[in-house]
């Protein structure tokens, strides 16, 4: 079809032509990925070191966590023979071998990946570098970061290239139920292309040797040995006897070893070493105590003269001797050997034993007697509070009085003092009374020399205050601490002074004018404690119908709530405003009634005009004229009264006026003698009277018509 083109065909088109005709379709690709060391060898570790293998295709990925990995996938919509692929494999998270490639479509890439990586045997010894089993390390990759990985000793783990560092290890000590942690001596390997092996050396001895001694340094030969290790359990890593007067330890742990030394089933000697690698044995001696000087002290190291006691080895040895201890408090011994003794002697109906540990030609042994001083003191923080006059302490075992004490004056401690000593396990009992009433009791152990007790006495200090902060006098306080209720009143500061309030919390009712204003309770503290009431002070101001001040209008305010009534008065000043004092607890209901003479007003006082501290009452008064006092409505009802018998008055005169200029006219024209019916000039004259009469009385209509309107 091109060669029948008769002109030239551009470049671009031809290739643009052509391209036209790749038709895109299925692309099918398979990639076998078998991953291996550096060497070429299979992979080898703990199961978190599967290699993880991804395959990046156009816009896909695809992922695999093994050795061996096929990758076979159906690309849709590719419109091209060839497309490249990038194989990236990770181990233990680290990039340890990268690749692209080109791919035909439907055809397979075998792919062999060695990665950067060594497959290395881990091998764990001891301090001289003999081979260890039974024990494991953890192993963590410094650069490149690798998480932390176990390994047994001697196994094989495949590693990416770089630096590593054995942070912990452990060995399995014999007859331990769990392996113990061991120092690491050369922590830090390399691994490198070729690297096979690696020697980490922990802190185990390969052998140490125990010396022992009698006192004149031959060998003691014969004794039995016991070594523990402290630090796994204690458990035995030897027991044995010592033939040749020396013992022979191999492969132990670095730390503390509890070493016993019997001979003839006594104990000559328990004690801790330590295996540091720093020495390759060490020497223990041992001896028969010819004589030993045993003290005998109490439980506060004080000497004890007079204790009859019994002394006898913990475990077998010779029988129990009695002995008494001298005036300095001392015991003379004889033959003695080292080792754990049972004191045993009794106080009272407390019998008692203690161990004493003999080791040298000098020993002590502290008896569980003490003498026990009780000291009663009020709050360590309140440094103006004190104890109050009258209280008294006794210290009791049962019913037994061992020491008492008492209080004449205030004091900011009582001391109870006993002058023998006391077994330290004893039942004692600390009773303290005030006035004669127990206030408290407790029971005590003279497990120390002195013993503390805080009574919490305080002296409160309220301020009383109203709602909105000023001081309230005459305030009756109920102050509940543990020992009951007492009662005060504030001042005219409104400060309630209460001295020796007992207890760390109190509960305080403030009561005004028999109304409770107050609830509280309230830690004690010396400080000024500041009490809100619900108490207002309410400013009213009382206006007339034309919002003119009234003066000496009365107020009463009454409080009503459940179990309690109060009543306040007040009279009105110049300025018509006076203030009422009003205790309003949140429960109460509170009525305000104005009143001026015989015009009064009653409503209920919101809390809201109380919270605001003011409030304005209007009275329907018009005038007030001293001892009559006129309404509104009522001086409407007398302006109609007076309105309406005026305007009677009026017309009743002019009816008045009527009448008689009617009569004058019939006197003047009427009454005259000899008149006859058909004259008519008299008629005449007395229809032009009638109308200058009614004319001018049309006149007088309209003026009293302005009148009326005035008024």
């Amino acid at each position: 079809m091109l060669r029948c083109l008769a002109f030239p065909i551009s470049l671009a088109f031809a290739l643009t032509f052509v391209t036209a005709e790749v038709v895109a379709g299925p692309f099918v690709l398979i990639v076998n990925v078998t991953v291996t060391d550096a060497k070429g060898n299979p992979l080898a570790g703990v199961a978190e070191g599967k290699p993880q293998v991804v395959l990046r295709v156009l816009n896909i990925t695809e992922q695999c966590l093994s050795t061996t990995c096929v990758f076979n996938k159906t690309l849709l919509g590719v419109n091209s023979t060839s497309i490249q692929a990038n194989i990236s494999i990770y181990l233990f998270g680290v990039l340890v071998y990268k690749m692209s490639f080109m791919i035909e479509n439907n055809t397979q890439v075998n792919l062999f990946a060695k990665i950067n990586a060594s497959t290395v045997k881990i091998n764990l010894s001891n301090d001289h570098g003999a081979f260890l089993k039974d024990c494991d390390a953890r192993i963590i990759g410094l650069d490149p970061k690798v998480p932390a990985l176990d390994v047994a000793s001697g196994q094989k783990v495949t590693l990416p290239f770089g630096v590593y560092n054995v942070s912990t290890a452990r060995y399995k000590v014999p007859r331990a139920s769990a392996p113990a942690l061991v120092p690491v001596l050369n922590p830090s390997f390399r691994v490198l292309n070729g690297t096979e092996e690696v020697n980490v050396r922990l802190g185990v001895a390969g052998a140490y040797r125990l010396e022992l001694r009698k006192a004149d340094g031959s060998p003691l030969a014969g004794a039995r040995v016991r070594v523990a290790h402290v630090e796994a359990g204690n458990a035995t890593v030897f027991e044995g006897e010592a033939s040749g007067g020396y013992v022979t330890l191999s492969n132990v742990p670095y730390g503390r070893y509890l070493v016993t030394v019997e001979w003839r089933d006594e104990t000559l000697f328990s004690g801790v070493m330590l295996i540091d690698g720093s020495r390759k044995g060490v020497n223990i001696t041992t001896s028969l105590l010819p004589l030993v000087a045993l003290t005998v002290l109490d439980a506060d190291s004080h000497p004890v003269a007079g204790a009859r006691l019994r002394i006898s080895r913990a475990v077998g040895g010779a029988a129990a001797i009695d002995v008494i201890s001298d005036h300095r408090g001392q015991v003379v011994l004889t033959d003695v050997v080292p080792g754990v003794y049972t004191v045993s002697s009794s106080w009272r109906d407390y019998p008692f034993s203690v161990s004493a540990y003999i080791t040298g030609t000098v020993a002590e042994v502290k008896l569980p007697l003490r003498k026990v001083k009780v000291k009663i003191e009020t709050e360590p923080t309140c440094s103006s509070c004190s104890l109050p006059p009258g209280l008294s302490a006794e210290l009791l075992c049962g019913e037994d009085s061992l020491a008492n004490a008492s209080l004449a004056r205030a004091s900011a401690e009582l001391v109870v003092d006993s002058t023998e000593r006391v077994y330290v396990d004893a039942a004692l009992k600390l009773r303290i009374s005030w006035n004669g009433i127990k206030i408290f009791e407790k029971e005590l152990r003279a497990d120390v020399g002195v013993v503390s007790v805080v009574l919490p006495f305080y002296n409160l200090s309220l301020k009383v205050v109203d709602a909105r902060g000023r001081p309230l006098p005459n305030a009756s306080l109920k102050v509940f601490d543990e020992l009951g209720v007492r009662a005060v009143k504030s001042d005219f500061k409104g400060v309630a002074e209460l001295g020796f309030v007992y207890g760390r919390r109190v509960r305080v009712e403030v009561f005004w004018e028999g109304v409770p204003v107050a609830k509280e309770a309230m830690a004690c503290t010396p400080e000024l404690v500041e009490v809100k009431t619900s108490v207002y002070t309410v400013k009213v101001e009382v206006v007339n119908a034309l919002g003119q001040p009234v003066v000496g209008a009365l107020l009463v305010a009454r409080v009503k709530g459940l179990g309690y009534y109060s009543e306040q008065r007040a009279v009105t000043r110049d300025d018509g405003a006076a203030e009422l004092r009003l205790p309003a607890p949140p429960d109460a209901q509170v009525t305000l009634e104005v009143s001026k003479g015989r015009v009064s007003l009653a409503r209920q006082l919101l809390s809201e005009e109380m919270s605001g501290g003011a409030t304005r009452v209007a009275l329907d008064l018009l005038l007030d004229l001293g001892p009559l006092q006129l309404r509104v409505g009522e001086f409407a009802s007398f302006v109609a009264v007076a309105v309406a018998v005026a305007v009677a008055a009026i017309y009743a005169l002019k009816v008045l006026g009527r009448r008689a200029a009617v009569r004058g006219v019939f006197e003047v024209y009427g009454g005259e003698a000899g008149m006859e019916e058909g004259e008519e000039t008299p008629w005449k004259g007395v229809f032009e009277r009638f109308k200058e009469i009614f004319s001018s009385e049309k006149a007088e209509e309209e003026e009293e018509e302005g009148l009326f309107d005035e008024l």
